[in-house]
Protein backbone atom coordinates (compact mmCIF):
# COMPACT_ATOMS: atom_id res chain seq x y z
CA UNK A 1 0.00 0.00 0.00
CA UNK A 2 3.61 2.30 -0.04
CA UNK A 3 7.06 3.57 -0.72
CA UNK A 4 9.84 1.07 -0.60
CA UNK A 5 12.63 3.11 0.92
CA UNK A 6 15.99 1.47 0.55
CA UNK A 7 18.18 2.80 3.35
CA UNK A 8 21.75 1.66 2.93
CA UNK A 9 22.74 2.92 6.35
CA UNK A 10 25.91 3.77 8.21
CA UNK A 11 27.90 0.74 7.10
CA UNK A 12 27.94 1.92 3.50
CA UNK A 13 28.87 5.48 4.50
CA UNK A 14 31.81 4.22 6.48
CA UNK A 15 33.09 2.18 3.56
CA UNK A 16 32.68 5.00 1.04
CA UNK A 17 34.25 7.60 3.28
CA UNK A 18 37.24 5.37 3.94
CA UNK A 19 36.79 5.49 7.69
CA UNK A 20 37.96 1.89 8.14
CA UNK A 21 41.69 2.09 8.80
CA UNK A 22 43.69 -1.13 8.64
CA UNK A 23 47.21 -1.26 10.10
CA UNK A 24 49.97 -1.65 7.50
CA UNK A 25 53.19 -3.27 8.63
CA UNK A 26 56.59 -2.86 6.96
CA UNK A 27 57.49 -5.67 4.60
CA UNK A 28 60.49 -6.72 6.69
CA UNK A 29 58.39 -7.37 9.79
CA UNK A 30 55.33 -8.70 8.01
CA UNK A 31 53.66 -11.54 9.90
CA UNK A 32 53.75 -15.01 8.35
CA UNK A 33 50.78 -16.08 6.28
CA UNK A 34 47.70 -17.06 8.29
CA UNK A 35 46.46 -20.62 8.08
CA UNK A 36 43.43 -21.02 5.77
CA UNK A 37 40.94 -21.38 8.64
CA UNK A 38 42.03 -18.12 10.22
CA UNK A 39 41.91 -16.35 6.86
CA UNK A 40 38.31 -17.51 6.46
CA UNK A 41 37.35 -16.01 9.84
CA UNK A 42 38.92 -12.68 8.92
CA UNK A 43 37.19 -12.63 5.52
CA UNK A 44 33.83 -13.41 7.08
CA UNK A 45 34.13 -10.45 9.43
CA UNK A 46 34.90 -7.97 6.64
CA UNK A 47 32.13 -5.45 5.79
CA UNK A 48 29.84 -6.58 3.00
CA UNK A 49 29.86 -4.29 -0.06
CA UNK A 50 26.52 -2.62 -0.78
CA UNK A 51 24.31 -4.26 -3.40
CA UNK A 52 24.63 -3.10 -7.00
CA UNK A 53 21.75 -1.41 -8.86
CA UNK A 54 21.34 -4.64 -10.82
CA UNK A 55 20.97 -6.65 -7.61
CA UNK A 56 18.44 -4.18 -6.19
CA UNK A 57 16.39 -4.29 -9.41
CA UNK A 58 16.46 -8.09 -9.46
CA UNK A 59 15.46 -8.37 -5.80
CA UNK A 60 12.46 -6.07 -6.08
CA UNK A 61 11.35 -7.54 -9.40
CA UNK A 62 11.17 -10.96 -7.74
CA UNK A 63 9.38 -9.49 -4.71
CA UNK A 64 6.82 -7.72 -6.90
CA UNK A 65 6.06 -10.96 -8.71
CA UNK A 66 5.45 -12.70 -5.39
CA UNK A 67 3.19 -9.87 -4.24
CA UNK A 68 1.26 -10.09 -7.52
CA UNK A 69 0.60 -13.80 -7.04
CA UNK A 70 -0.50 -13.27 -3.44
CA UNK A 71 -2.73 -10.38 -4.50
CA UNK A 72 -4.47 -12.48 -7.14
CA UNK A 73 -4.97 -15.28 -4.61
CA UNK A 74 -6.52 -12.80 -2.14
CA UNK A 75 -8.96 -11.57 -4.80
CA UNK A 76 -9.99 -15.14 -5.57
CA UNK A 77 -10.69 -15.69 -1.87
CA UNK A 78 -12.50 -12.49 -0.94
CA UNK A 79 -12.59 -10.04 -3.84
CA UNK A 80 -16.19 -10.75 -4.92
CA UNK A 81 -19.47 -10.89 -3.02
CA UNK A 82 -23.05 -11.65 -4.03
CA UNK A 83 -25.75 -9.87 -2.03
CA UNK A 84 -29.58 -10.01 -2.03
CA UNK A 85 -30.01 -6.40 -3.12
CA UNK A 86 -30.66 -4.51 -6.32
CA UNK A 87 -27.70 -3.13 -8.21
CA UNK A 88 -28.74 0.42 -7.39
CA UNK A 89 -28.92 -0.32 -3.66
CA UNK A 90 -25.66 -2.31 -3.64
CA UNK A 91 -23.89 0.44 -5.59
CA UNK A 92 -25.15 3.11 -3.22
CA UNK A 93 -24.05 1.08 -0.18
CA UNK A 94 -20.59 0.42 -1.61
CA UNK A 95 -20.18 4.09 -2.44
CA UNK A 96 -21.14 5.09 1.10
CA UNK A 97 -19.01 2.38 2.71
CA UNK A 98 -15.86 3.40 0.83
CA UNK A 99 -16.35 7.08 1.65
CA UNK A 100 -16.77 6.12 5.30
CA UNK A 101 -13.27 4.58 5.14
CA UNK A 102 -11.78 7.84 3.91
CA UNK A 103 -11.66 7.05 0.19
CA UNK A 104 -12.26 9.81 -2.37
CA UNK A 105 -14.40 9.22 -5.46
CA UNK A 106 -12.50 9.62 -8.73
CA UNK A 107 -15.11 8.20 -11.07
CA UNK A 108 -18.61 6.76 -10.65
CA UNK A 109 -21.27 5.54 -13.06
CA UNK A 110 -24.33 4.08 -11.31
CA UNK A 111 -25.93 3.23 -14.65
CA UNK A 112 -23.28 0.65 -15.55
CA UNK A 113 -22.23 -0.01 -11.96
CA UNK A 114 -18.58 1.13 -11.97
CA UNK A 115 -16.88 3.02 -9.16
CA UNK A 116 -13.28 4.17 -8.70
CA UNK A 117 -12.03 5.63 -5.42
CA UNK A 118 -8.55 6.59 -4.23
CA UNK A 119 -6.77 7.99 -1.19
CA UNK A 120 -3.21 8.48 0.06
CA UNK A 121 -1.79 5.22 1.35
CA UNK A 122 -2.26 3.41 3.67
CA UNK A 123 -6.02 4.07 3.45
CA UNK A 124 -8.32 2.26 3.80
CA UNK A 125 -5.95 0.92 6.48
CA UNK A 126 -4.72 2.98 9.42
CA UNK A 127 -0.99 3.44 10.00
CA UNK A 128 -1.18 0.99 12.90
CA UNK A 129 -2.84 -1.59 10.65
CA UNK A 130 -0.23 -0.97 7.96
CA UNK A 131 2.59 -1.55 10.46
CA UNK A 132 0.99 -4.83 11.54
CA UNK A 133 0.65 -6.09 8.01
CA UNK A 134 4.27 -5.26 7.13
CA UNK A 135 5.53 -7.05 10.24
CA UNK A 136 3.40 -10.07 9.38
CA UNK A 137 4.76 -10.29 5.83
CA UNK A 138 8.38 -9.42 6.70
CA UNK A 139 9.60 -13.07 6.86
CA UNK A 140 8.23 -13.74 3.36
CA UNK A 141 9.85 -10.59 2.00
CA UNK A 142 13.18 -11.43 3.66
CA UNK A 143 13.21 -14.87 2.01
CA UNK A 144 13.18 -13.14 -1.38
CA UNK A 145 15.35 -10.08 -0.72
CA UNK A 146 18.10 -11.38 1.58
CA UNK A 147 19.60 -14.04 -0.76
CA UNK A 148 20.16 -11.25 -3.32
CA UNK A 149 20.88 -8.21 -1.14
CA UNK A 150 22.66 -9.99 1.72
CA UNK A 151 22.61 -8.27 5.09
CA UNK A 152 21.44 -5.04 3.49
CA UNK A 153 17.96 -6.55 3.14
CA UNK A 154 17.41 -5.61 6.80
CA UNK A 155 17.65 -1.93 5.78
CA UNK A 156 14.69 -2.12 3.39
CA UNK A 157 11.67 -0.19 4.68
CA UNK A 158 8.16 -0.63 3.29
CA UNK A 159 6.58 2.74 3.91
CA UNK A 160 3.29 4.06 2.48
CA UNK A 161 4.71 7.49 1.56
CA UNK A 162 4.42 8.63 -2.07
CA UNK A 163 1.70 6.11 -2.92
CA UNK A 164 -2.03 6.36 -3.52
CA UNK A 165 -4.33 3.38 -3.08
CA UNK A 166 -6.80 3.04 -5.96
CA UNK A 167 -9.83 0.75 -5.61
CA UNK A 168 -11.99 -0.18 -8.58
CA UNK A 169 -15.41 -1.72 -8.05
CA UNK A 170 -17.98 -3.22 -10.40
CA UNK A 171 -21.58 -3.96 -9.38
CA UNK A 172 -23.52 -6.30 -11.69
CA UNK A 173 -27.11 -7.55 -11.43
CA UNK A 174 -27.65 -11.28 -10.92
CA UNK A 175 -30.65 -13.50 -11.35
CA UNK A 176 -33.24 -13.21 -8.62
CA UNK A 177 -32.85 -9.45 -8.04
CA UNK A 178 -29.42 -9.87 -6.45
CA UNK A 179 -26.11 -8.17 -7.18
CA UNK A 180 -22.48 -9.23 -7.55
CA UNK A 181 -19.87 -6.79 -6.23
CA UNK A 182 -16.23 -7.16 -7.32
CA UNK A 183 -13.22 -5.24 -6.02
CA UNK A 184 -9.67 -4.73 -7.29
CA UNK A 185 -6.93 -2.51 -5.89
CA UNK A 186 -3.63 -1.03 -7.01
CA UNK A 187 -0.89 1.17 -5.62
CA UNK A 188 -0.34 4.32 -7.70
CA UNK A 189 3.19 5.66 -7.40
CA UNK A 190 3.35 9.44 -6.98
CA UNK A 191 7.12 9.85 -7.35
CA UNK A 192 8.65 7.04 -9.49
CA UNK A 193 12.24 6.15 -8.65
CA UNK A 194 14.62 5.70 -11.60
CA UNK A 195 16.05 2.21 -11.85
CA UNK A 196 13.46 0.68 -9.54
CA UNK A 197 10.66 -1.59 -10.80
CA UNK A 198 7.19 -0.12 -10.37
CA UNK A 199 5.37 -1.32 -7.30
CA UNK A 200 1.69 -2.12 -7.86
CA UNK A 201 0.78 -4.47 -5.03
CA UNK A 202 0.78 -3.97 -1.25
CA UNK A 203 1.86 -6.73 1.17
CA UNK A 204 -0.52 -9.73 1.09
CA UNK A 205 -1.75 -9.34 4.66
CA UNK A 206 -2.60 -5.72 3.87
CA UNK A 207 -4.65 -6.75 0.83
CA UNK A 208 -6.73 -9.18 2.88
CA UNK A 209 -7.10 -6.78 5.77
CA UNK A 210 -8.25 -3.97 3.43
CA UNK A 211 -10.76 -6.20 1.64
CA UNK A 212 -12.24 -7.36 4.96
CA UNK A 213 -12.48 -3.75 6.12
CA UNK A 214 -14.21 -2.66 2.91
CA UNK A 215 -16.74 -5.50 3.05
CA UNK A 216 -17.51 -4.77 6.68
CA UNK A 217 -18.19 -1.10 5.88
CA UNK A 218 -20.26 -2.14 2.85
CA UNK A 219 -22.35 -4.58 4.92
CA UNK A 220 -23.17 -1.88 7.47
CA UNK A 221 -24.16 0.62 4.77
CA UNK A 222 -26.26 -1.99 2.95
CA UNK A 223 -28.05 -3.02 6.16
CA UNK A 224 -28.89 0.63 6.82
CA UNK A 225 -30.45 1.01 3.36
CA UNK A 226 -32.34 -2.27 3.49
CA UNK A 227 -33.70 -1.36 6.90
CA UNK A 228 -34.85 2.03 5.63
CA UNK A 229 -36.46 0.42 2.57
CA UNK A 230 -38.45 -1.98 4.77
Amino acid sequence: MRRMRFVVGCATLVIVAGCIELPVKPAATEAPAKPPAEKAVIAASAPQPPPTPEQIHKAFTQLNEKLRLEYEHALEERGTRTVPASRAMAFDALHAGLIRLGMIVENRDPEIGTLTVAAPAPKPLSMEEWSRTVQSDLPMMAQILCPILGSYCTAVKFEPDDYVIVINAVVRPTSGSGSEVSLTARMREIAPRPGMPRRDYPPPTGVRMALDKIWSSFDRALADRQGTAR
